[in-house]
């Protein structure tokens, strides 16, 4: 593992202090990371550092509960384009496996899928084993993953045992979310019947699942530089977009590059840095409109634009229809041709 490896903090600055009302500003200096560039830049940090912010975070926490109400908040709240792996497919256990493959792209976690006597068990871990996984932040993917499951399922999915590295306290505070006590273990795990591993989803999108799917191995091979510079920065603008970064300089940073390398490398391929961002933008806009039932301000928020209406002015641009009008033409082009089949 190399533990020079970078990860946002866009979870922990942005997300997580804004529903605990903690000032990300103060958190990171706390942490000793009052260097980070918060706010002009994404913020970065290894794998020790993104599990210090979240250690803070829990000092500076107003509430006691703050476990199981970030993680129902946060399943319940912004739309993170990687969860898109667990919602989009047919059941519980070929989700977990989808959302496994991707899981790191949120932050320095793995994540394990695997048969254990006759139970699902899902299991969660650090990516370095130089900087481990705080015992709350293990409990803290408990509570979201079954949150998920839940609204996937539209059933009241509840795990058969699990268990993290807590106090009794601890355990305790999350029990009643899950539905199960958590046993005092070294990983943080939770485990399902057979039954609910082979549960069907209600919000199974295959054509959806495409598409997420090419743009989170896109996000995987961003830092592979043997790929076109074109593809590159869209798979970073997929991963900055949603933490509201579109700009060349954040784009250029994570991938490792100066902005004006960034530039004259995408001049050699005949394009431009507002060309890839315009088009990866109407990509995924069409993609949410005729795929999901996203509304638009929600879309506009995980494109980073400002408000519904910078959205609504970049569509029309692009296709000369309004988000709304682009949505009712494409329903009623899928009724034509489904009655002609």
């Amino acid at each position: 593992m190399d533990s020079s490896q970078t990860y946002s903090l866009y979870m922990a600055t942005d997300v997580a202090c804004r529903i605990l009302g903690v000032d990300p500003q103060v958190m990171l200096e706390t942490a000793g990371l009052g260097a980070l560039p918060y706010g002009r830049t994404e913020v970065r940090g290894t794998a020790q550092q993104y599990f210090d912010c979240w250690n803070t975070m829990a000092l500076l926490s107003p509430r006691p509960d703050y476990v199981p109400h970030l993680g129902i908040t946060i399943s319940r709240g912004p739309v993170i384009p990687v969860f898109f792996t667990l919602s989009c497919a047919p059941d519980l256990e070929t989700g977990l496996m989808r959302l496994a493959r991707f899981k790191s792209l949120l932050g320095p976690t793995l994540m394990r899928v695997f048969w254990d006597d006759a139970r699902l068990r899902l299991e969660f871990d650090s990516v370095d084993a130089r900087a481990p996984m705080p015992s709350s932040f293990g409990a803290l993917q408990l509570v979201v993953a079954v949150e998920k499951i839940r609204g996937a399922a539209g059933h009241l999915v509840c795990p058969v045992a699990a268990g993290f590295d807590g106090s009794e306290e601890e355990r305790r505070m999350i029990a009643g979310h899950l539905g199960v006590m958590p046993e005092r273990s070294h990983a943080a795990y939770v485990a399902f019947s057979p039954e609910d591993a082979k549960r069907r989803f209600i919000s199974e999108n295959p054509p959806l699942w495409a598409d997420i799917e090419a743009d989170l191995n896109l996000q995987l091979a961003a830092q592979n530089d043997r790929w076109p510079v074109a593809d590159r920065v869209r798979g970073a603008l997929v991963d900055l977009m949603p933490a509201g970064r579109t700009g060349a300089e954040d784009v250029a940073a994570a991938l490792g590059l100066s902005r004006s390398t960034l530039q004259r490398r995408l001049r050699e391929e005949e394009t431009s840095y507002q060309a890839v961002l315009d088009a990866t933008r109407r990509d995924i806009a069409i993609r949410y409109l005729t795929k999901t039932t996203l509304r638009a301000d929600e879309i506009a928020n995980v494109l980073a634009f400002r408000d519904a209406n910078s959205f609504s002015r970049s569509f029309r641009r692009w296709t000369g229809l309004s988000p709304l009008a682009f949505r009712q033409e494409a329903a009623r082009a899928a009724i034509v041709s489904r009655a002609t089949d």
